[in-house]
């Protein structure tokens, strides 16, 4: 909209007010002064006293890239890793620094070294499989390998790592491909609504609004909100599809668990553990068999005579599986099982006089364990659970196998074996 005043005559101060080609007379007074982007600057002197808010020009100042660089030296091989960050000024003074991206590396090398800059190892479902990218994912892991042990010993571990991972790779590729062929129109459409709902879900538990959810995954997983959506995607997948492939076939019967406890009932119920004390003195020491003599006497435990007497472990002697026929299946002389049984648990025996000893025993300990039958139902669920990890387990691994025999074109013995002669040459220091 264009306005326009025209005086048309100063006498009379009418003025001419043209608006989208209409015209009208609209009166003006004549102490009216024209107003200009001046008066909205201009401080009137009445008010020069007054505070003024006045924000630091550095606030305004153009945001500040800085780059973080750090060098490691592995094996003779230089990385030089460059992180850019934005520095940002906050109203208060202080400072705020929000990386740029992810960090980028610069492999340099002296000169007639060699580096494996990228390798085709083999594919997977039709998918190849590039050296690289699955050393993106170990790479901090070896490098610390490296530092912390000799160069034998960390060969080997950097082998059980390539190897514990690309078999993980493996299962994950040939998991997600078998689930997403397995999704009709209508599963993939609520997929959609569930991802929907859980970014929602994770924008409102992370900040409330999308940018600072996804600075908050960076700094605590170091993932961006589409990587973390995909990752959470993806186990939604694997999970479907093992629970709809491996879980029926992991049905535990009740014979299983039958079968189970008979195997194990010794375990569930052992025996009971009788522990013997001994006080074994030479037919010499008569002052200190005179003592003992009279502490019995002055019915003291055995505990206390054993204290007195300083011996090791408190007197305790020997430890024995309680057979159900009580002591007389315990493999001792007969003196002592017959002065053993003469006396109560816990009470001291008569002496059992020889020609080279005079000894004391005593039954100092008796556990004995509740029996457990089959039907308690804590020791059958226990069981039950048992047998059906053992199970599950056993029926993931077999029908990965059946996957990695249908879907993998190269033999992954041979590419992990590539993976690893690819690691070895560039993590490991050269001799």
């Amino acid at each position: 909209m264009m306005v326009t005043w025209r005086r048309l005559c100063s006498a009379s101060s009418i003025l001419v007010l043209s608006i989208q080609g209409c015209i009208s007379l609209v009166d003006r007074p004549e102490t009216a002064a024209e107003i200009t982007p001046r008066d909205f600057t201009t401080v009137a002197p009445q008010d020069r006293n007054l505070d003024i808010v006045q924000v630091p020009s550095d606030v305004f100042a153009p945001q500040e890239v800085k780059s973080d660089v750090t060098t490691t030296t592995s094996g003779g091989v230089e990385t030089v890793t460059t992180q850019k960050s934005l520095v940002e000024k906050n109203a208060d003074g202080s400072t705020r620094t929000v990386a740029i991206g992810g960090a980028v590396e610069e492999i340099r090398l002296r000169p007639g070294e060699r580096w494996t800059i990228d390798s085709l190892v083999g594919q997977i479902n039709g998918r190849p499989v590039y050296a690289s990218q699955f050393m993106q994912s170990i790479e901090d892991r070896i490098l610390r390998i490296v530092a912390e042990n000799p160069r034998l010993r960390a060969s080997e571990w950097i082998a059980e790592l390539v190897k514990e991972r690309f078999e993980q790779y493996i299962n994950n590729e040939l998991i997600l491909a078998e689930a997403q062929g397995m999704l009709s129109p209508e599963m993939q459409a609520g997929i959609f609504s569930w991802l929907q709902g859980l970014q929602e879900k994770t924008v409102a538990g992370y900040g409330g609004n999308r940018a600072s959810a996804s600075q908050s995954l960076q700094d605590k997983f170091g993932m961006t909100m589409d990587q973390y959506l995909r990752e959470k995607h993806d186990e939604a997948l694997a999970q479907d599809l093992l629970q709809r492939r491996v879980k029926p076939r992991a049905i535990v019967s009740w014979r299983d668990v039958e079968r189970k406890y008979g195997l194990l009932e010794k375990d569930y119920n052992p025996q009971p553990r009788i522990t013997i004390g001994r006080i074994r003195l030479t037919p010499s020491d008569e002052a200190l068999i005179a003592d003992v003599e009279a502490r019995l006497a002055r019915a003291e435990t055995f505990a206390q005579i054993a204290a007195a007497l300083a011996l090791p472990d408190g007197g305790a002697w020997q430890q024995y599986h309680l057979p159900p026929n009580g002591m007389d299946g315990l493999e001792l002389a007969q003196d002592i099982r017959n002065a053993l049984a003469a006396v109560p648990q816990g009470s001291v025996t008569a002496a059992v006089r020889k020609s080279s000893s005079v000894t004391w025993y005593c039954v100092i300990n008796l556990a004995q364990q509740t029996k457990r039958s089959i039907f308690d139902p804590s020791l059958q669920r226990k069981i039950r659970l048992d047998l059906e990890d053992k199970r599950l387990s056993d029926e993931q691994k077999r029908y990965l196998s059946s996957l990695q025999a249908r879907w993998v074109t190269n033999d992954i013995k041979q590419m992990t074996w590539r993976l690893t002669i690819i690691a070895w040459n560039r993590y490991l220091p050269r001799q």
